[in-house]
């Protein structure tokens, strides 16, 4: 190609909304003042900025004392409790081109790891957005945060088998310590999982 033609296919995409949408990774949350990069960011990058998230919010919103983690079996240490820290932002429907509040996935617990708490952390988006799908009469909320206690997560396994929790990729046949959940209305309902300002 020329360079006359390239700058001409160059000048067409940048001003094409098409392309715009294609080349990000998920333009349903690109109004988001924060969040806006997140699902541009590689898998570690989404974790360091979700403990970073949590770290601040515990910090500012509960008082929370915030140290590092011992080694890497937990992210921080929160108030003295080693502290397994998970995040997710709502789950988008490409069928439908939306986000669905409160659906969020939670990653990679596992029982034999070092850790004394989990904090979840699910962000939602604006609801006025014309991309969001909420349930009816349920009060829309920005932050949700949970935790639950690893004693008792591990008493759930051992007890009530893998109903909201199910083992992560290969998992029960290849013996995985590493669980997922992906039905955040089930795990809010857990007993043993409280909201954070029970902390």
């Amino acid at each position: 190609m020329f360079a006359s033609e390239i700058k001409q296919l160059n000048e067409s995409l940048v001003n094409d909304p098409e392309w715009h949408k294609l080349n990000n990774p998920n333009s349903r949350w690109s109004k988001d003042e924060l969040f806006c990069n997140y699902h541009g960011l590689g898998n570690k990058q989404k974790g360091v900025l979700g403990e970073y998230f949590t770290e601040k919010y515990m910090r500012e919103t509960r008082g929370s004392v915030v140290e590092p983690p011992k080694h890497s079996d937990h992210d921080r240490i929160i108030d003295g409790y080693k502290t397994e820290i998970k995040f997710s932002l709502a789950v988008s429907d490409s069928k439908k081109d939306v986000i669905v509040c409160d659906k969020f996935m939670i990653n990679h617990v596992a029982c034999k790891k070092d850790w004394d708490r989990l904090i979840f952390v699910g962000i939602n988006p604006d609801p006025s957005w014309t991309n969001v799908q909420t349930k009816k009469d349920t009060l829309h909320s920005r932050i949700r945060a949970y935790y639950m206690n690893k004693e008792d997560f591990v008493n759930h396994l051992e007890k009530d088998g893998t109903t909201v929790f199910k083992h992560q990729q290969s998992g029960e046949k290849a013996e995985n310590d590493d669980y997922m959940c992906t039905n955040f209305s089930a795990f809010i309902e857990l007993d043993f999982v409280k909201e954070i300002s029970e902390w």
